[in-house]
């Protein structure tokens, strides 16, 4: 079991994508979640990219013997032009042969009703190109299995899932992911593996191993239950992006190594 094991590119935040591609490929990881973030981590444009772009990016991932197997397209889905964004995303998976993308939904009670008028379209638009969208645990909405569990039965959609994020359960939802995972079990299709240091709204997010999360329970329950979906690591560190990309290097190769000792 769990044999897509990859990094988000987002942990290279600030970083070129180039500098995540030697790093992730040199810890000794064979997959990465590309981060398509505008305005935060953007590897690679969704504004504006050619076949040609996207062959260039093929073959800059080759060059390091690294596959995407996901793709952060993260979108503010409160509003249409969100959905829009998220679509060029599912585009771009089709294109890449990639089967998954990632996102957020929103973040205020307030705009439900926008994302629940244009869910169903952006989930049929990804199930005729055979992609799943992957909802973050993200957000004060989305905040925990609980409250992904109740997005789940509402959106009901084949083409939807959801994106556990082992960290984010902790700082939205105040859930320690081994037992809120539970709660959504039949919906993931992605998991971000984040170690958490300190509670609620404390922003720390540290080298796998270092944390508060039982990444050994999570994996457990998984494997009783049979789910192997694509699992990226994901580092954001204490809230400063001013460290130098060796230690960005250095703490994926911990959470390399780390893995490697907790999956048996």
């Amino acid at each position: 079991m769990f044999q897509v094991l990859a990094v988000s590119t987002n942990t290279y935040h600030n970083f070129s994508l180039e500098d995540a591609l030697k790093g992730i490929s040199q810890s000794g990881f064979h997959y990465l979640e590309l981060a398509c973030v505008r305005g935060w981590t953007e590897h690679f444009s969704l504004q504006s990219f050619s076949e040609i772009d996207v062959k260039k990016l093929k073959e800059q991932c080759d060059l390091y013997k690294l596959k995407i197997c996901s793709l952060s397209g993260h979108s503010d889905l409160s509003q249409p032009d969100g959905f829009e964004n998220l679509k060029k995303a599912i585009d771009l998976a089709e294109l890449l042969g990639v089967k998954i993308v990632n996102t957020g939904t929103v973040e205020k009670e307030d705009d439900l009703p926008i994302f629940y008028k244009y869910i169903q379209d952006l989930g049929n638009y990804a199930l005729n190109k055979g992609i799943k969208v992957g909802l973050e645990i993200h957000g004060d909405v989305l905040k925990n299995g609980q409250a992904a569990k109740e997005f789940m039965e509402t959106i009901h959609h084949p083409a939807i899932g959801i994106n556990y994020d082992t960290g984010n359960c902790i700082f939205y939802g105040d859930s320690l992911p081994e037992e809120d995972i539970i709660h959504c079990l039949p919906w993931i299709v992605h998991i971000h593996l984040k170690d958490k240091i300190g509670g609620y709204k404390v922003w720390n997010f540290p080298t796998l191993g270092e944390g508060m999360v039982n990444f050994k329970n999570i994996f457990t329950i998984l494997k009783e239950k049979q789910i192997d979906v694509p699992m990226s690591v994901e580092i954001e560190y204490s809230g400063s992006f001013d460290h130098p990309v060796s230690f960005v290097d250095e703490c994926v190769k911990k959470s390399y190594d780390y893995l490697q000792k907790v999956i048996v």
